[in-house]
């Protein structure tokens, strides 16, 4: 069901609805998963091993236990018939083991680890009691998986230096991962030359799935705040191939997340960090608006929290609280380009005179507050509230924008789960219900129209550079998100050598799509270059406010067996499946207006008499019944089944040689506001014509990995290989043909804009666009242990990606498919080489100085120039290569103790030396000319025109800890 609503909601506030919390009877998973396999952890571990008695295999039955050294939690189980056993559910941390009544020393486990932990129970002598010996080298946990994955660790968390305070800014010491902020503070998180979009962070085991926007997780479009809470994440992994059957909405990088709880001992902290421009290095654009008499405002960026947990009863029940502030006062420099070019004369004086610098100002609110509660041995609950509060000013164009052509970004974000855990000697089931709320709200008051000036070399306006920005911003946009989650998951290890895990996932869904991207009139004008009297060449009206609401009901279930085959054979096998009932609005009615137009007489020249529009269409591949939805016409893909296969082989049987591999498919979903897209260009009178393909597919990934994991001494290495093939990528692209189902002499990089009159561009979007990426990566890591105080872990991945998308990135349009199909295209968002190196000291430095750092070491993005030297019909695109990347910062702490706890002062360098790294360049080779070296008239071509990193900053930090 949907509606369609009229109205531009600015800001709007929605009560909550009060959930009713259920926990799910685990005899119906049992009903569920009879005989059904599989096993993966999201947000737990899994420790396993064979326990003997003077080298030979215990009987079954014998306890086993494992006990939380922080909160006094016990996971208990038994020996199987071979003397193995299994114990699952466990929360990162550090446990003792127990074998009886005897205990070994402390082991560590790490989210999403299996660590293999054999036991050999030494018989009492006389006077010596039994004791427990851990055989086999328990730093080799987690090699027998055929996961490519990569652990970041709470030290790496805390102790590496960065400025932003997001978690996810160390996903990239994981193979073929990118973490990038854009010059205006922007994340972009993304695997390979896969969809950005296709990523996934689960928290707790809760997917944080943006549903509505670009991104791939909640809150991560177009936001320079951060997801979640950093002081509140206890650790992390990142895999980016061959992730189990648990992981779903999720076809690229898949990052699994688990937070801090309470212990049986009170502990808190309290933070501030600060950086600023006066410790700022200025980058080049701004060294060249300063020659130019345009100073760097005054700017600064302050992060602040606190953290606090305990016991409410030791050993049964635990509180955690978290908060985190951000405030950032981020200059920008309003700089006209192509000044050169514009004569001292018309509106150009006082166009010049408004430019200078200005501030753009960010504020962010982030809490998580925990509750878990042992009922007895078997039964455990746990409840998590997130809330989320971010408001940024962005202008249109960071360096363009004048003074008024901003908008105000609002970010919300409310989630609330409760999660109830049942433990026996066999299976261990966790049932969960929650409740998400999404929101992203630019909102602008403007009713001045945004105004672009531009000015041409050859005072034409097909040729045409950029000067500045003004009037107000056209943005007044409403997305939210709602869902209510209703999840199960029972892991069952009573069969020798087969670890089985299933589940089901529904959640309900609600889409409300609103408000308009063009509040206001949008006009471009060109400014002549003699007279400086700018006329205005394109128009842009504005768009009336209108919206969608629908609901989409998600359903997903899996199975996965994890088959020990033989003592060093382990197979992974998993089979899932999803579904959703109306991603993309399935109840819209294209306008019947629109529809007219096809069946008609194609009124443009060397058009046959009695030929239709959509006859012109066919002769072009575009069978445009494929495009008119009815209002029941649009399926809903019911074909996501997903294998997922995988093994690891123990060459030796000691763990120090491990080979490793595996092929799965992961489907995905596109985002709704396409939907929206859809909607409103309809909804404007002799306006655009927009149709998305009722024959919905889904985006998805087959993943194919094979390594070698070995142990160096104390160091762990890793060799592999990926290959990934992502298809049914959702693209717009240009839909109108000529009469010979051509696309008339329209240059090579463009569409045949239009269609026929009295409408203009026809557009469909279809599951259209493919990306492949294969890398060969090594990874090397150097572990923390007592005698040598310090870790280091290094990662080189070699990338050959490439695109159908002949925009060389994975832009939501692809605006000439279909005119060279079959064609490949260099990827824009990978490096061919790229080295990410991190390592933290111990007390390894004079005065007990805390030192870590971080290297990144890239080839290069590749861009896209658009090279029409030879004439504006013959414009063809071409491969640019940016230049190197390079980063290493560093981080200085002291601990210093203080009353009841230790203050640590800290100064993170990003970018210690000043390294300059550019993040786009100038494309346009431009017409005919002398100009540049290929014979176009931009003498600026291949120039770079924005920052791709940050100059050299530093960032000071206080922390007291308790």
């Amino acid at each position: 069901m949907n509606s369609t609503k009229q109205g531009s909601p600015v800001t709007r506030t929605t009560a909550g609805p009060i959930l009713r919390l259920t926990v799910m009877a685990a005899a119906l998973a049992s009903a569920l998963l009879a005989g059904s396999p599989a096993f993966a952890q999201l947000s737990t571990a899994t420790l396993r091993g064979q326990v003997t008695a003077a080298g030979a295999a215990s009987t079954a039955g014998t306890p086993v236990s494992a006990v939380n050294q922080a909160n006094g939690y016990a996971y208990r189980t038994t020996t199987r018939a071979d003397g193995s056993y299994v114990l699952t559910g466990l929360a990162p941390g550090s446990y003792q083991i127990r074998v009886g009544e005897q205990a070994t020393d402390t082991v560590t486990l790490s989210v999403g680890q299996t660590s293999t932990v054999d036991l050999d129970t030494v018989a009492a002598t006389g006077a010596t009691p039994q004791q427990i010996v851990i055989t086999g080298s328990v730093a080799r946990r987690d090699v027998k998986t055929s996961e490519v994955g990569t652990s970041v660790s709470r030290e790496q968390i805390e102790r590496l230096p960065q400025t932003t305070r997001n978690f996810l800014s160390f996903a990239d010491l994981a193979p073929g991962v990118r973490f990038d902020v854009d010059q205006s503070g922007n994340v972009t998180l993304r695997s390979g030359a896969q969809n950005q979009d296709n990523v996934n962070v689960f928290i707790d085991g809760v997917s944080q799935k943006n549903n509505i926007l670009r991104g791939g997780v909640s809150g991560l479009d177009s936001s320079r705040g951060n997801p979640f809470p950093q002081s509140a994440i206890a650790e992390y992994k990142v895999i980016s191939q061959n992730y189990k059957a648990e992981f779903d909405q999720v076809s690229s990088a898949a990052i699994t997340a688990v937070t801090k709880s309470g212990t049986n001992e009170l502990h808190g902290d309290v933070f501030w960090d600060h950086t600023g421009t006066s410790i700022t290095a200025m980058d080049p654009f701004q060294k060249k608006a300063e020659a130019q008499g345009i100073g760097r405002p005054s700017s600064k960026q302050d992060q602040f929290g606190m953290t606090v947990g305990g016991p409410l009863k030791k050993d049964v029940a635990h509180f955690f609280l978290a908060y985190e502030g951000k405030k950032i006062d981020d200059p920008r420099q309003v700089l006209a380009q192509n000044a050169n070019l514009l004569p001292n004369a018309g509106i150009v004086p006082s166009l010049l005179a408004q430019q200078g610098a200005t501030t753009s100002k960010f504020d962010e609110d982030l809490f998580l507050g925990k509750l878990d509660f042992r009922i007895s041995d078997a039964h455990a609950l746990e409840a998590t509230l997130r809330v989320r509060r971010e408001t940024d000013l962005v202008p249109e164009d960071k360096l363009l924008s004048l003074p008024g052509n901003e908008v105000a970004r609002d970010n919300d974000e409310d989630r609330f789960d409760v999660k109830h855990t049942w433990t026996t000697d066999n299976f261990v089931n966790e049932a969960r219900v929650g409740y998400e709320k999404y929101t992203w709200n630019p909102h602008s008051t403007a009713s001045d129209p945004y105004i672009k000036y531009l000015v041409s070399p050859t005072n034409t306006p097909n040729n045409v550079v950029s000067v500045l920005i003004a009037g107000g911003s056209p943005n007044a946009q409403f997305r939210e998100q709602k869902g209510l989650l209703f999840q199960d998951d029972l892991t069952y290890t009573g069969f020798d050598r087969h670890t089985l895990k299933g589940g089901f996932k529904v959640k309900r869904m609600e889409y409300d799509l609103s408000g308009t991207a063009r509040a206001v009139d949008m006009l471009e004008q060109l400014i002549d270059n003699v007279t400086g009297i700018p006329r205005t060449t394109r128009t842009e009206r504005a768009i009336a406010p209108i919206g969608v609401d629908f609901k989409n009901k998600q359903y997903g279930l899996y199975l996965q067996d994890d088959w020990q085959a033989t003592d060093r054979l382990e197979l992974n096998l998993g089979l899932r499946y999803d579904y959703e009932d109306n991603m993309l609005n399935d109840g819209y009615a294209t306008p019947a207006e629109r529809l007219a137009i096809f069946g008609r007489q194609d009124p443009r020249a060397g058009a046959p008499a009695g030929q239709t529009y959509a006859q012109s269409l066919a002769k072009g591949g575009i069978t445009i019944g494929d495009y008119v939805s009815t209002g029941d016409s649009r399926k809903a893909f019911k074909n996501a089944w997903q294998p997922r296969l995988g093994f690891s082989y123990d060459l030796k049987g000691d763990r120090s040689s491990v080979v490793f591999g595996g092929w799965g498919r992961a489907y995905d979903r596109a985002v709704a506001n396409y939907a929206l897209d859809e909607l409103q260009k309809n909804a404007q009178v002799n306006g655009e014509i927009w149709m998305i393909r009722n024959d919905h597919k889904a985006p998805y990934t087959d993943q194919f990995s094979f390594g070698l994991r070995q142990a160096l001494g104390m160091w762990n290495g890793e060799a592999g290989y990926t290959n990934s093939r992502s298809r049914n990528q959702f693209n717009w692209f240009g839909g109108n043909r000529d009469p010979q189902g051509g696309w008339g002499t329209q240059s090579p990089i463009d569409p045949l804009w239009g269609s026929v009159d009295p409408f203009s561009t026809l557009v469909l979007g279809d599951f259209i666009s493919q990306a492949k990426t294969q890398t060969v990566y090594f990874k090397v890591d150097k572990p923390y242990t007592r005698a040598s105080r310090w870790t280091l872990s290094a990662t080189y991945t070699y990338s050959d990606a490439q695109t159908t998308n002949k925009e060389f990135k994975n832009d939501i349009f692809n605006w000439t498919y279909g005119r060279f199909p079959g064609q490949w295209f260099p990827s824009a968002e990978v490096e061919k080489h790229r080295l990410v190196v991190a390592a933290t000291s111990g007390d390894l430095l004079p005065w007990g100085v805390l030192m870590s750092a971080k290297a990144t070491y890239g080839s290069g993005l590749p861009y896209r120039v658009t090279d029409c030297h030879t004439g504006f019909s013959n414009c063809y695109a071409i491969k640019g290569d940016g230049d190197n990347f390079k980063q290493v910062d560093v981080g200085l702490a002291k601990d210093i103790k203080l009353g009841f706890g230790a203050l640590t002062l800290r100064a993170d360098v990003i970018n210690l030396f000043n390294s300059i790294n550019y993040g786009g360049y100038d494309g346009w080779i431009g017409g005919p000319g002398s100009a540049n070296s290929y014979g176009g008239d931009n003498p600026n071509v291949g120039l770079a025109n924005s920052m791709g990193g940050p100059m050299r900053t530093l960032k000071v930090s206080a922390r007291y800890a308790f």
